[in-house]
């Protein structure tokens, strides 16, 4: 949590009443979990303004673990050209065991940016039009497992499992998701699109996703944004299939 805290302050540090605020953790507990991270590298602290940042050892523990990350990097271009493209934010997501994570985020031109995302978000399997991408497209068996075994991971949010399996079934037929993110996060207005993006064996592995006003996403565009995202998701299914076998 520490650590966290003071990625999210960037290049504005915190300071040690700061840690605590954002951790809700003790000062005491807060100054021991920096003086660790400090004399680790992990942090450093600015003796002049006494605020804590990011240390230098993150950037070694980056560069050896690159090869895990290599398709947050190669991901990129698709993830741009989407986004040029539509105008809209869009999304890369991964499957990590019974999650999917945000790899990779682009915003579009259009004024009002659906930011339901940060690069490195957890969603529990079927939460969000990416993760539910991801999903949809698995085995059956493998899909009836994990609505059995993370049912108390989905509780917090106002998806019931009967509404869940019907959006299953709906991008069964459909070939793509789409989710009101009223369900997943309680915002009114927004919609999400998703497409799976597979492996060799044909099991889905990622997916790219899109968040919008509901009125962007409306036919005949709908249609258009669907398109857009299966050919490039076909794109990078032919291109980093070496990558995508790892997952």
């Amino acid at each position: 949590a520490t650590l966290g805290a003071l990625a999210e302050s960037g290049n504005d540090g915190l300071r040690l009443t700061d840690v605590a605020r954002r951790t809700g953790i003790s000062k005491a507990a807060a100054h021991r979990n920096l003086a660790g991270l400090v004399a680790h590298g992990l942090a450093v602290l600015d003796p002049d303004s006494n605020r804590f940042y990011l240390g230098d050892r993150i950037l070694t523990w980056i560069d050896q673990a690159a090869d895990r990350f290599e398709p947050a990097h190669r991901i990129q271009p698709h993830l741009r050209r989407l986004a040029d493209e539509l105008h809209d934010t869009v999304y890369f997501s991964v499957r990590r065991g019974d999650d999917a994570v945000c790899f990779g985020r682009a915003l579009g031109s259009f004024p009002v940016q659906t930011l339901t995302l940060r690069v490195g978000d957890h969603r529990p399997l079927g939460i969000g039009s990416g993760s539910l991408a991801v999903l949809a497209f698995l085995d059956r068996a493998e899909i009836d497992r994990v609505l059995r075994e993370r049912a108390a991971d989905r509780a917090p949010y106002p998806l019931t499992d009967d509404q869940l399996r019907a959006h299953l079934d709906d991008a069964v037929a459909a070939g793509y998701t789409t989710m009101d993110h009223a369900l997943v996060q309680g915002i009114h207005g927004l919609v999400g699109v998703g497409v799976p993006i597979r492996g060799r064996d044909g099991t889905s592995v990622a997916a790219f996703s899109l968040a919008a006003l509901r009125e962007r996403v409306q036919a005949p565009r709908l249609g258009e944004v669907v398109t857009r995202l299966r050919a490039e998701a076909d794109l990078v299914e032919r291109e980093l299939a070496d990558i995508l076998a790892r997952y």
